[in-house]
């Protein structure tokens, strides 16, 4: 068969064929999403005309995009872009992928943010940007900022932003140093974080998508799971305003711990909430006001 008379239906079997030799998990969505980024076409519209014949420059495109595939690149990469809430942002090598528990937690922040006046939230470990924006996007009047370690990952977030049109302040910073509340202009009367929580020995338990690709600054908390966790509830103490709201994604494993380490900073209304699997997956608490006497922990 010639090049210029390959159609849809065929470079598409084509393309599944080499990604479950390869063992790429969900092979045909994968083929489906390479094939659509190259033809500029939705799913239904790929379907709709299956015997439309594919270019040749059509077909040395997807056959980059496959190559990159096969290698177990994950498809956010390959595609350079996520959506997220009804955002499409850029992702590359050097920051993470935004996941949908990610997503789910930044729906449910949404969901329970007072709006009867401005706020000031802090996103810590920001990677692409997706909790900051995805805030200040459904909800304009709030000033938000966002901080990470990583100047690759700024470096995409603020390109998300400037490409959307969002008004975030973008800040290179460090929570585990002692001086991190002097990095941001706080206080605050919200702290999101998705802080890294894997353990060294998951590393091998992860798919090579994850373990292979994505930065490890944005994976491994370390030794110590809950590091990032003791940082945030020890710098919350003195960034957040009485009252305010420390919000954190959890590992499924150490959400108890998490409620641990809140309840003991003295954190009222330790707060758990599992996400759309059933998963421990985000915990809440509140900086007491002065005048607060009893921290209530509250398992939902």
């Amino acid at each position: 068969m010639s090049v210029a008379t390959v159609t849809r239906q065929e470079i598409l079997q084509q393309a599944i064929r080499q990604l479950e030799a390869a063992g790429v998990p969900d092979a045909r969505r994968n083929a489906e999403w390479l094939l659509c980024e190259v033809l500029s076409c939705s799913r239904a519209q790929l379907y709709a005309y299956p015997d439309e014949p594919v270019g040749a420059a059509q077909q040395a495109q997807l056959a980059a995009l496959l190559a990159r595939r096969l290698r177990r690149e994950p498809l956010q990469y390959v595609l350079g872009y996520v959506e997220f809430l009804g955002l499409r942002l850029e992702v590359g090598p050097g920051v993470l992928i935004p996941r949908p528990e990610t997503e789910w937690l930044t729906a449910r922040l949404l969901e329970i943010l007072p709006t009867r006046k401005p706020l000031r939230l802090l996103d810590v470990g920001t990677g692409s940007g997706c909790i900051a924006l995805a805030i200040k996007h459904h909800q304009p009047a709030m000033q938000v900022y966002a901080c990470d370690i990583s100047t690759d990952a700024l470096a995409i977030a603020q390109r998300n932003a400037e490409r959307l049109g969002l008004d975030v302040v973008w800040l290179q910073a460090d929570v585990l140093a002692a001086d991190f509340p002097a990095q941001v202009p706080g206080p605050f009367d919200v702290i999101v974080s998705n802080p890294p929580y894997l353990a060294l020995d998951e590393a091998e338990t992860l798919p090579p998508e994850v373990r292979d690709y994505e930065p490890p600054v944005a994976l491994y908390a370390g030794a110590d799971p809950l590091r990032f966790y003791r940082a945030l509830a020890h710098h919350g103490q003195q960034l957040l305003v009485p009252g305010g709201q420390l919000v954190c994604e959890v590992h499924a494993y150490h959400a108890g711990e998490v409620i641990h380490v809140l309840a003991t900073k003295g954190y009222s209304n330790v707060t758990l909430e599992h996400d759309l699997a059933g998963l421990p997956r985000m915990v809440r608490a509140v900086l007491p006001k002065p005048d607060a006497r009893c921290v209530q922990i509250d398992l939902c």
